[in-house]
């Protein structure tokens, strides 16, 4: 079984250029995973229950960023 340090750094060579990721361990056990572009405030921050969530979580993100460009790119050619 792979740690929660391996996980992190799976996750962080997975989408680390873009999003400091970071896990918070949990009084009664387990993590709390956590994720924010890198440069952002601390009020854009992703929270997730695993790390596979956090993921997925940060693909959804990245998917809706992606949108909201190409939408800005449309809006300034009009």
């Amino acid at each position: 079984m792979n740690t929660a340090g391996d996980q992190a750094a799976a996750l962080r060579a997975k989408h680390g250029e873009r999003w400091k990721i970071w896990y918070v361990p949990l009084a009664l056990g387990g993590y709390t995973w956590c994720a924010r572009i890198h440069g952002d405030d601390l009020r854009n921050v992703v929270h997730a229950d695993t790390a596979g969530h956090l993921d997925e979580h940060i693909r959804l993100r990245e998917e809706d960023l992606a949108a909201d460009a190409a939408l800005s790119d449309e809006a300034a050619r009009d």
